[in-house]
């Protein structure tokens, strides 16, 4: 009997010993590194990004070394205290030691684009799939003119949502110290490999009057003083329009003749290094797009941005 407990003992103690088991190790908190960021933007769209993708300077996406492709990271700059969201799909940058390359409109978010550079804090939320990541899709929206065209049918959802951009249509213009007043654009090439700097058009300014025929001597009234203008002090507001961003003060003025022309009311917003040329400030985001599409209509270019 005393023999019988003594096995009985021994094999609930070997099953109990079974039955234990360790737990499961925590996942590891999100890697987060510290660099230097730059930015990226109109002269190298509609290329071929590292993962096959079409870029868009207005698509929240970056380009980093290592990364996985599809890789989601949270992008904070320190100085200003802004973090924006984006996705990998190149491969850079090359230039010293820096640690990402973000688009424009990703740059814009986080305070970015008029320094061109500086330290951010870079945190991953989500490790993507590499080679394996498929590319999202480059769709392009082709409106008709017929007002009885069917409708179009939906689009895919893509794999990865990301953020709404708050800037639209931008144009890169250059102005080169070699030759002041000479603004150029950078452009794909036609070979599809090379950028070449296009020289802007100049506006061209209007013919001067022709001279009056010499009439009899009459006593010449006595000269009025043309009323000087009064600075234009923007309100307050949430939005506006930036028609243009210069690094010397005479080229903002003649932008602001040409859109009085037109009718347009403007102001130079002068900053660190910039003067720019702007319209409103407007309470909604509707109404600063409503007077760009007016500028629009008239040839002349524009981003909306929040002051």
């Amino acid at each position: 009997m005393r023999r019988r407990f003594l096995i009985v003992f021994v094999i609930n103690c070997i099953a109990y010993g079974c039955a234990t088991t360790t737990q499961a190790p925590s996942l590891p908190a999100p890697e987060a590194m510290h660099g230097e960021a730059s930015w990226y933007g109109q002269e190298f769209a509609g290329r071929t990004t590292a993962n096959g993708e079409i870029f868009d300077p207005l698509l929240m996406t970056a380009a980093h070394r290592s990364l996985p492709f599809g890789t989601i990271v949270d992008v904070k700059n320190p100085a200003t205290g802004q973090t924006v969201r984006v996705r990998i799909n190149d491969r850079g940058p090359y230039v010293g030691n820096r640690l990402i390359d973000l688009t424009y409109a990703a740059a814009q978010q986080i305070g970015l684009v008029e320094p061109g550079h500086g330290e951010v804090d870079l945190t991953i939320v989500k490790v993507g799939r590499g080679d394996r990541e498929p590319p999202t899709p480059y769709v392009v929206d082709v409106v008709s003119p017929t007002v009885s065209s069917p409708a179009p049918a939906p689009r895919p959802a893509p794999v990865e949502t990301v953020p709404p951009v708050t800037v639209d249509r931008v144009q890169v213009v250059e102005e080169h110290a070699s030759q002041p007043g000479v603004e150029t654009r950078r452009v794909v090439g036609a070979d599809g490999r090379t950028i070449e700097s296009v020289p802007i058009a100049p506006m061209p300014m209007p013919a001067p009057a022709p001279a009056p025929v010499a009439a009899a001597p009459t006593p010449a009234p006595a000269p009025v003083p043309a009323p000087q203008p009064r600075p234009v002090v923007p309100a307050t507001g949430r939005f506006v329009v930036q028609v243009g961003a210069f690094a010397q003060e005479p080229n903002a003025k003649e932008l602001q003749a040409r859109l009085t022309k037109i009718g347009q009311q403007s102001y130079v917003d002068r900053s660190a290094t910039l003067y720019r040329v702007r319209i409103g400030p407007f309470q909604t985001r509707e109404q600063a797009i409503a007077a760009r599409a007016k500028l629009e209509a008239a040839g002349i270019s524009a981003i909306v941005v929040a002051p």
